[in-house]
Formats: structure tokens, C-alpha cells, sequence
């Protein structure tokens, strides 16, 4: 897939925008609107970064497309075993994994990213049971053997 494939992607499914935080558009960071924690982020790095079979090109050196998206560790794991998956480029290694945009299947990276989008939405907080209001309360709701 290419970078505007996965961007239009995103957009038709999270209604999500990229952002550039970065001078120019080599580095596009998707964020998630409820939570503002990174779920993505799109970027072009060179093929010697990855540890790819460096190619050079007439321009110099090639460049790869790659996506981070966050993971469940073991998942991780699995994934690196395949082509289309990389250790995370500068993000941690064990939460997140590259996914190289020009073998990855469309189906593939759309799991993934759902997967992603799951793990940084604000979590939903247990309601707790009623506490006492105040020490008085407290101290009713306690019994002490002596």
C-alpha cells in the first residue's frame, strides 16, 4: 500500500487526520481524538536504518515507507517472523512493531490497526462501591476484634 492509501484508509475508518509535528510531511502521526495518544505514525526511512539490503538509487539512498502501530507484545513476536513486520523505528520495541508499507496486506494492516486504535482509547474506569463520606462513616463500616 502507499502512504496516501493508508492515510485515506484512516480517514474513511477513524475519521482521523494526519499531523506533521516535524518540518515537512516525511513524518505523519496519527492520534487518536478521544485519548490524544499516538496510534500511528507513517514515515519514510532509509533503507540502512531497518537493516534492509541497502539499494542506492540515482537520488542516492532508497528510502523505505513503514507504519508504527502499537501491539500486543506476544503478537509482536509472531509478526516479526514475517517480511512485512520490522522492530519499531525509534518507538518501543516491545508495544510497537513497523509494518512495511510496500509488502503489508490491506487486510493485514487494517486488523493492525484497529488493534492499535483499541489499545490507546481512554480506558472505561470500573465504578467503585459507595465509600463513606467521611471518617465517622469510615469507622461504622469497620469492626475490630481485640
Amino acid at each position: 500500500m502507499t502512504r496516501s492509501q493508508v492515510l485515506e484508509l484512516v480517514s474513511e475508518i477513524y475519521s482521523v487526520s494526519p499531523e506533521f509535528p516535524w518540518d515537512g510531511e516525511t513524518h505523519a502521526v496519527l492520534r487518536h481524538p478521544s485519548s490524544g495518544k499516538w496510534f500511528g505514525i507513517i514515515m519514510d526511512v532509509k533503507k540502512k536504518h531497518l537493516h534492509l539490503a541497502e539499494e542506492k538509487s540515482a537520488e542516492g539512498e532508497e528510502t523505505e515507507g513503514i507504519m508504527n502501530v502499537k501491539c500486543d507484545p506476544l503478537l509482536i513476536e509472531d509478526l516479526l517472523q514475517e517480511e512485512a513486520f520490522l522492530p519499531a523505528w525509534h518507538m518501543n520495541k516491545k508495544y510497537w512493531v513497523s509494518i512495511r508499507l510496500s509488502t503489508v496486506t490491506e487486510d493485514a494492516l487494517k486488523k493492525l490497526l484497529d488493534r492499535s486504535w483499541d489499545l490507546v482509547k481512554p480506558k472505561v474506569k470500573k465504578k467503585s462501591a459507595a465509600r463513606p463520606a467521611n471518617i465517622q462513616e469510615s469507622l461504622a463500616y469497620k469492626t475490630f476484634d481485640r
